[in-house]
């Protein structure tokens, strides 16, 4: 009796461990990685692919892989009624061409198409694991979808109520470049009163207009008829920060572009073009921290007042080239200058960065705890904080040991 008890156990013991790779698969959502495969299954099952379009180097991605995609109740809901697909789109390979082909630019970008690949919704970014099954909800529904948008716009619907709509959605779900090319189409098609109606320019604000470009040279050309409709200052407002932020962000990444956009700039006799060009200045040095420091001072004690992203755009540029005991000090400074006179709590998250870069740790842990404060109050989740706070107390611990291992 004893024997056929032991056999039993060890029977037991054995269906357990063959069955627990079983469960384990089942908890999340399963995932192909051929995109064919998926599209063929998908016929098969008569059902929509989701599409994970990921890269190695991708933050969020991995917190959806480690903590989103495995959940119970996101594989149920996914393995129920999608086919899955993973897609690297680093991988030199297949990957990049499908990237490619459905206009992926941000990572994650979440995709569903229907079983002949058709794009029917998308968007980008991470999202929680109701707010991943929410977006799927929304994928399924005709009446929600970026398809039934698309269709509805195909289909000829230009009403003003649905160009926001339109366009708003396009360019919160990243489908910026269709958000462009359908825009310079209903554009270049109207009157020249309705293109300076004041909910023209509203879309323009929407979907961007890049400077030097035809929509936007038209902005510059009719500035006065925008005016009478939206308002002087907000047209102004527009024009400058679209320079502002389009400028910056060649000077950092295309250098000769950079120097030729200038020069047309230049030509425009705008009254900001010294204070943009100092501006850019400070981010030519930024291989060079000391000397980074010392114009982004320069230019902070002269413009700074004038606009608080300045202040906040070189102070997370010179977080990111920090990594130790006041190596980018100057940044402190300019963000206790900046929150000394507007302490907007939005502006704390770039503060305590420059601070746990520069390991002052104490002081970032206060402004944390303040940034979680908020948090609370406003009845939002505190998790993101939180690992913040625990990262810092962990970048503490590191500090001690290595004190403690220097005396001994």
């Amino acid at each position: 009796m004893k024997i056929i008890r032991k056999i039993y156990a060890v029977y037991i013991a054995v269906l357990v461990l063959m069955v627990a790779p079983v469960i384990a698969k089942a908890q999340g959502i399963e995932f192909l990685h051929n995109l064919d495969e998926a599209l063929a299954k998908a016929k098969a099952e008569n059902k929509m692919v989701f599409i994970d379009f990921y890269t190695s180097w991708c933050g969020p991605c991995k917190q959806m892989s480690n903590e989103v995609f495995p959940q119970a109740t996101v594989g149920s809901y996914f393995n129920t009624n999608f086919i899955n697909c993973k897609i690297q789109c680093d991988d030199k390979g297949v990957g990049v061409e499908l990237g490619k082909k459905y206009q992926v630019y941000a990572y994650p970008t979440l995709m569903f198409v229907d079983k002949n690949g058709v794009m029917v919704h998308s968007t980008a970014g991470s999202r929680s694991a109701d707010g991943l099954i929410e977006l799927a909800k929304i994928a399924v529904d005709p009446k929600r979808n970026l398809a039934s948008l698309i269709k509805e716009w195909d289909g000829g619907n230009r009403k003003e109520e649905f160009l926001a709509k339109y366009f708003s959605t396009l360019k919160k779900e990243y489908q910026g470049e269709r958000a462009s090319a359908d825009f310079v189409n209903y554009f270049n098609a109207l009157s020249a009163k309705d293109k300076t109606k004041k909910s023209t320019f509203e879309l323009v604000k929407t979907v961007g207009a890049a400077p030097f470009s035809s929509i936007f040279e038209y902005l510059e050309t009719n500035r006065n008829a925008y005016a009478q409709s939206a308002g002087a200052a907000e047209i102004d407002k527009f024009i400058a920060t679209t320079y502002l932020w389009y400028l910056k962000n060649l000077v950092m990444e295309a250098r000769p572009e950079f120097e030729a956009a200038m020069l047309k700039f230049k030509a425009k006799n705008y009254p900001y073009f010294d204070e943009y060009a100092m501006f850019y200045n400070v981010f030519e040095a930024y291989q060079d921290k000391v000397e980074y420091m010392r114009r982004g001072t320069a230019f902070l004690d002269k413009y700074g007042k004038n606009n608080d992203q300045y202040t906040l755009a070189l102070t997370s540029l010179l977080g990111n080239c920090t990594g130790k005991k006041d190596a980018g000090i100057a940044g402190i400074k300019w963000m206790e200058d900046l929150l000394e006179r507007n302490h907007n709590p939005r502006y704390l998250n770039t503060y305590f960065y420059i601070l746990w870069r520069n390991y002052h740790f104490d002081k970032a842990l206060l402004v944390a705890n303040e940034m979680r404060d908020y948090e609370v109050k406003a009845g939002n989740s505190t998790k993101d904080i939180d690992s913040q706070i625990e990262m810092v107390k962990g970048l503490i611990e590191k500090e001690k040991a290595k004190l403690e291992q220097n005396k001994s």
